[in-house]
């Protein structure tokens, strides 16, 4: 009996026939949406806080009054 693989559209490795998709690509494609998604909240994180100090500071200009 042989082993059923196929190849892999996008990065021509083998892998078994029965698997949904290509582990590889779609190891790279989970590690990309992590990344992704940290970017985010470190951007949100960054407009919170920004925020936040301006609240915390009064909303101060520089100017004198």
């Amino acid at each position: 009996m042989t082993d059923r693989t196929v190849r892999c559209e996008r990065c021509e490795r083998p892998y078994p026939a029965d698997l949904p998709g290509c582990p590889s690509c779609r190891r790279i494609r989970q590690t990309n949406i992590a990344i992704a998604t940290t970017m985010i909240l470190l951007v949100l994180f960054a407009i919170g806080g920004w925020f936040g100090i301006q609240v915390l500071t009064g909303f101060s200009t520089g100017a004198t009054p």
